[in-house]
């Protein structure tokens, strides 16, 4: 700013010249005494006492030539602090008007007047302006925080993959893209809705884990998922259970696992995968060395589908949870599984759950557990385990060094029998076990007498049901996985599931064609047949089937008992 304009700021509008006041029409400065309003900022200036006596005496000697500037120059024709001077004494002869003359000699009453005017304008501090836009009317404001801008991106991404399907944003997920995880369950997004979500998550970097159980996602929508998995590498775990992806969705995941190095935990229960899929889940445990959970429950893997995993069990030291519960694994496919124990030593965690697990499968449970120091949890309850099965079961136990929870509920555990394994692990000096599940299996008062005594020496807490009188302990004796139902119930069930009629049952048992079963006969077939059927059970109904007490078995008799435990009311229906 120049020492003339900055002069003109300080002089009211109405005591200027008209040259001034034309000037002033589009003032950039509106003077309001010393402060100075500068847009919406209110400030003061203060001028050099040098700036001022400069610009009085060129002033002075404009007045006195009778010449001013041009018109809107920006000078003034005379400045209120110099009213009191003598113009004449600063001009020189033949000074051209309008021109600045040297200093000249002043009276000492002009200087006295001039120091006066001066020193109302004394500066505090002299400064000069270098640029800097004082005409700014606003502070400006600081920059937004990434961690906010982020989250509006990924909602934005969102959208706009909406938009270009074609489909409506779910709200519930919207909300949900500034998290870290997204958990979306139950909201029945569909494929297209899972494509979107995909094409939304596919430059995302903040986000870490997915659930999308039971969203009706299907194959397309696993393939999409897939598809931005191989893109993104910073999910790490992923939930598409319930989904029902089937053989097309899996192809999909395997082939993903097989080059992705991110993924540790993988649940893909409920995706209605049968025995043909195995191998692409074999493939994944072969194929991929970070995964360390794989959720399989709720599936339809049988047989020829546990033998192929079991192979690949084997083989895998990396993963460290596995869940095969509530599926179809039974014959050489649980015999395999079990066998795999014995080699693999990366599981932690084995959960084999309501499957058909049975005596000889039990035997090599037992070697496996033995020779395997470093699984931890083996959940095999609600399989068909009973008393012999479990004995070879606990010989196993008994010797482990590495198994620390043990979880049997559900199986034939009578009282009596569930004393007998407490017992087992009490003597064992190497058996580690500390949480032992019998589930809603009852006990007596005797197992609580020694679960006292073994707490007061080892850690172990135990799971159990009801507890039960000595008295009628002895008379629930037979009571297996569920005491309301009898033996000849369950036999009546297991003929219905394979389509036995009493006529087919007594050829298979008739072993010697003698047209007679006897009681140890029938005994050994029931058991041979894996009937989920204790031994006392059994008793109990050749009882009722040897009628005439010659020790063999009236199929008349038989079929009777059939058809009343068929229609007894006391029968559950299968809904309950």
């Amino acid at each position: 700013m120049g020492n003339t304009q900055a002069l003109q700021t300080l002089v009211p509008i109405q005591e200027r010249p008209p040259a001034m006041q034309s000037n002033a029409s589009k003032p950039a400065f509106i003077s309001t005494g010393k402060e100075v309003q500068i847009g919406s900022k209110a400030a003061t200036l203060y001028l050099s006492s040098s700036s001022l006596k400069l610009h009085d005496k060129r002033c002075s000697s404009r007045e006195s030539s009778g010449a001013g500037l041009p018109h809107g120059t920006g000078s003034v024709s005379q400045s209120p602090v110099q009213s009191d001077i003598d113009r004449d004494s600063l001009v020189k002869p033949g000074t051209a008007p309008g021109r600045s003359t040297a200093y000249s000699r002043r009276s000492l009453e002009d200087d006295k007047n001039l120091s006066q005017d001066l020193s109302r304008l004394q500066p505090i501090r002299e400064f000069t302006f270098t640029g800097y836009d004082i005409m700014a009317d606003k502070t400006p404001e600081p920059p937004e925080p990434e961690e906010e801008i982020q989250p509006r991106k990924r909602l934005q991404a969102y959208l706009d993959s909406c938009s270009h399907l074609g489909i409506t944003p779910v709200t519930y997920l919207s909300k949900q893209m500034s998290n870290k995880g997204i958990v979306m369950r139950n909201h029945s997004i569909g494929p297209v809705g899972a494509r979107a979500l995909a094409i939304a998550l596919l430059s995302n970097d903040s986000i870490t884990s997915l659930d999308l159980e039971d969203d009706g996602i299907e194959a397309e929508g696993a393939i999409a998922i897939a598809e931005m998995l191989e893109i993104n590498q910073n999910i790490t775990d992923v939930n598409i259970s319930e989904n029902c992806i089937g053989t097309k969705g899996l192809r999909a995941i395997s082939k993903l696992m097989a080059n992705n190095s991110v993924i540790q935990s993988l649940d893909m229960s409920g995706s209605n995968l049968v025995d043909n899929d195995a191998h692409f889940l074999a493939d994944i445990l072969k194929n991929n060395s970070t995964l360390k959970e794989l959720i399989l429950s709720h599936n339809g893997i049988s047989e020829q589908g546990g033998y192929i995993l079991a192979t690949a069990i084997a083989n895998n030291d990396t993963l460290r949870i596995l869940d095969l519960s509530w599926n179809h694994l039974r014959g050489k496919g649980s015999l395999a599984i079990a066998a795999s124990l014995q080699k693999n030593i990366g599981l932690r965690k084995l959960d084999v759950a309501w499957n058909g697990f049975a005596k000889n499968d039990a035997i090599v449970l037992g070697k496996s557990i033995k020779e395997n120091t470093t699984l931890k949890e083996l959940d095999i309850s609600h399989n068909r385990l009973e008393k012999e099965a479990l004995g070879f079961l606990m010989q196993g136990v008994k010797d482990s060094d590495g198994l620390e929870i043990l979880r049997l509920g559900g199986n034939c555990i009578t009282p009596d029998l569930a004393m007998v394994i407490l017992t087992c692990i009490g003597q064992s000096e190497t058996c580690r076990i500390n949480l032992l599940d019998f589930g809603s299996n009852e006990v007596d008062e005797n197992f609580l007498t020694l679960l006292d005594d073994l707490q007061s020496t080892k850690t172990l807490n135990v799971v159990y049901g009801q507890v039960i009188k000595r008295d009628n302990a002895r008379d629930r004796k037979g009571d297996g996985i569920d005491g309301n139902l009898d033996a000849t119930y369950e036999l009546y069930k297991y003929m219905n599931e394979h389509n036995y009629r009493v006529i087919d049952l007594m050829k298979w048992l008739d072993k010697d064609g003698s047209m007679s079963v006897s009681r140890e006969e029938f005994k050994r077939g029931m058991i041979t047949a894996e009937v989920p059927l204790t031994e006392h059970q059994l008793d109990v109904m050749l009882d009722k089937l040897d009628t005439d007490g010659d020790g063999e078995v009236d199929f008349a008799k038989l079929e009777k008992l059939l058809n009343e435990s068929c229609s007894s009311e006391n029968v559950p229906s299968e809904d309950n």
